[in-house]
C-alpha cells in the first residue's frame, strides 16, 4: 500500500517530547494534550471507483489537538474514576468535515459492609460517523454526520466473596445524528438483567442471566403529509457465562446466549438464534500478550453489550452497524521490546448478514438481503519517553468486500502518529 507522507507533518506531534518528568509521587488524576497527525486515503469510506463531487478530495490529512484528563480516586471502601476528551479535527482539503468531537465516562466502584457492591457509571460522547454512504448510489453527505451517544448504567452485586453471587444490571442508551437521512436509525433503550455467578475456585466461574431488552427507535419511517412511524424492538436472551484460568498466563471468558428480538414494524430484521463471544488471553512471555476475541451479534441496536466490528483507536469510530447478524473475530498481539518503547498489532474481520424492508405507505412491500465482509489490519508502535509522555504511530489498512445490494465494495489505507504530555 502506498501513502502520501509528504503532507504528514509529525513534528507537530514530535515537540511534546520536551515535557519533564512526572511527579515523583502518583496523583489520582491527570490532565494534558495530544495532538495527533494523520493521512487517510479514502477519509469517507466511499465506493471504490465511485467518482466524486468537483472539491471533494477522496484523501485527506487531519489534525486533531485534544485535551484529556482523568481520575482514578478512591474514597474508603468506593472508587472514582473517569476520563475526558475533546477534540477539534481539521481536514486539510475536505473543510467541510471539519468538526469537534468529545468524550466523557464517570463511574463509582462501591461496597457496603453486608456483602453488598457494585458499579454506577455514564458515558457521554460525539464523533463523526466514518462510514457515510451505506452503497455506491446513497446521496454523499458533504457535512460530517455526528453520532452523538448517551449511555447510564448501574451493577449490583450480592456475594462477591462467597461461593455464589446474585448479580442485577439496568441500563439505558440513546443513540442520535446530524445527518437528516439517519434519522431513522436513531433509538432510545432500556435493558434489564438478572442472574447469579458461581465460583467453586479462584481459577473457575459459572454464571446464568435472563437479559431483556426495550429499543424504540421514534422516526423509523417518515410519513407523505409529514410526521413518523415508530417503531419497536423487543429482544430476550439468557446469558451463559462462564470464566477460567487455566493457568497464570491464560484466561478464557465465554458467553453463549440463546436470542430473540422481535420487531413492531421491521419485522424482516427479526431474529432468533444463538449469539454469544469468546475472549482468549494468553501471556507466553513477560513482555508478550496475544488476545483472541471471536463474537455473534445482532447489530448494535439491538444489543446491549457493544460487540462486533471492534472500534479501536477511532479508525472506524462510529461504525452504523444495523445487521441482522454480525459473526466477528479478532486478534490483538502486543510486545514490549524495552521498558519504554513496545509494538503492537491487529487483525479483524467481520461478516454481516443484512435485510432491509423496502416500504410503500405504511406496509412492507418486500425485502433485500445483503452480505459483507470487513478485513482490517493494523500495525503500530508506542514510545514512552518519560511516565508523562507518549509518542505512537499507527499504519492500517482496510478492505471490504460485498454483493452490492445494501453496502458497497472499498478500500482504505491509513498513517499516523500523535503526541501525548500529561500533569498529575
Amino acid at each position: 500500500m502506498t501513502f502520501n507522507l509528504a503532507r504528514l507533518r509529525v513534528a507537530a506531534a514530535l515537540c511534546l517530547l520536551g515535557a519533564g518528568t512526572a511527579m515523583a509521587q502518583s496523583s489520582p488524576w491527570y490532565l494534558g494534550v495530544a495532538q495527533t497527525l494523520s493521512h487517510e486515503s479514502n477519509v469517507r469510506r466511499v465506493a471504490d471507483g465511485r467518482v466524486l463531487p468537483a472539491g471533494i478530495s477522496r484523501s485527506d490529512t487531519i489534525s486533531s489537538t485534544a485535551l484529556v484528563g482523568g481520575l482514578d480516586q478512591p474514597i474508603g471502601r468506593q472508587r472514582m474514576f473517569g476520563t475526558a476528551n475533546i477534540s477539534t479535527n481539521r481536514y486539510s482539503s475536505n473543510n467541510g468535515l471539519n468538526d469537534t468531537s468529545y468524550s466523557l465516562n464517570l463511574g463509582l466502584d462501591w461496597s457496603t459492609v453486608n456483602r453488598l457492591s457494585g458499579t454506577l457509571s455514564a458515558s457521554f460522547d460525539q464523533k463523526a460517523l466514518q462510514f457515510e454512504t451505506l452503497n455506491a448510489s446513497a446521496d454523499l453527505l458533504l457535512a460530517p454526520n455526528d453520532v452523538r451517544s448517551q449511555q447510564l448504567d448501574a451493577l449490583f452485586r450480592l456475594g462477591v466473596v462467597t461461593r455464589y453471587t446474585l448479580e442485577a444490571a439496568l441500563g439505558w442508551r440513546k443513540r442520535e445524528y446530524s445527518a437528516a437521512s439517519y434519522q431513522d436509525d436513531e433509538f432510545s433503550q432500556n435493558n434489564l438483567s438478572l442472574g447469579v455467578r458461581w465460583r467453586p475456585s479462584n481459577l473457575l466461574n459459572a454464571g446464568v442471566a435472563l437479559r431483556m431488552t426495550q429499543a424504540k427507535y421514534p422516526q423509523f419511517q417518515s410519513l407523505p403529509g409529514g410526521g413518523f412511524l415508530s417503531d419497536t424492538l423487543n429482544r430476550h436472551d439468557i446469558d451463559f457465562t462462564a470464566g477460567w484460568q487455566p493457568s497464570g498466563a491464560s484466561q478464557l471468558n465465554l458467553r453463549l446466549s440463546p436470542t430473540r428480538n422481535r420487531y413492531d414494524r421491521n419485522t424482516v430484521a427479526d431474529f432468533s438464534g444463538v449469539t454469544g463471544s469468546l475472549n482468549w488471553v494468553w501471556k507466553p512471555t513477560g513482555k508478550s500478550t496475544l488476545t483472541t476475541l471471536v463474537s455473534r451479534d445482532t447489530g448494535q441496536s439491538a444489543d446491549a453489550v457493544n460487540v462486533g466490528i471492534a472500534n479501536t483507536n477511532n479508525s472506524i469510530a462510529g461504525v452504523l452497524d444495523q445487521s441482522t447478524s454480525t459473526f466477528a473475530m479478532g486478534l490483538r498481539a502486543s510486545h514490549e521490546l524495552t521498558g519504554k518503547l513496545s509494538l503492537n498489532a491487529s487483525l479483524d474481520h467481520a461478516r454481516r448478514n443484512q435485510r432491509q424492508q423496502t416500504i410503500v405507505g405504511a406496509v412492507g412491500a418486500g425485502t433485500v438481503t445483503g452480505k459483507d465482509n470487513t478485513t482490517i489490519l493494523r500495525l503500530g508502535a508506542r514510545w514512552l519517553p518519560t511516565r508523562s509522555t507518549q509518542v505512537s504511530c499507527n499504519l492500517g489498512t482496510e478492505r471490504r468486500s460485498s454483493d452490492g445490494r445494501l453496502t458497497a465494495a472499498y478500500s482504505a489505507n491509513s498513517v499516523g502518529c500523535s503526541g501525548q504530555i500529561v500533569l498529575q
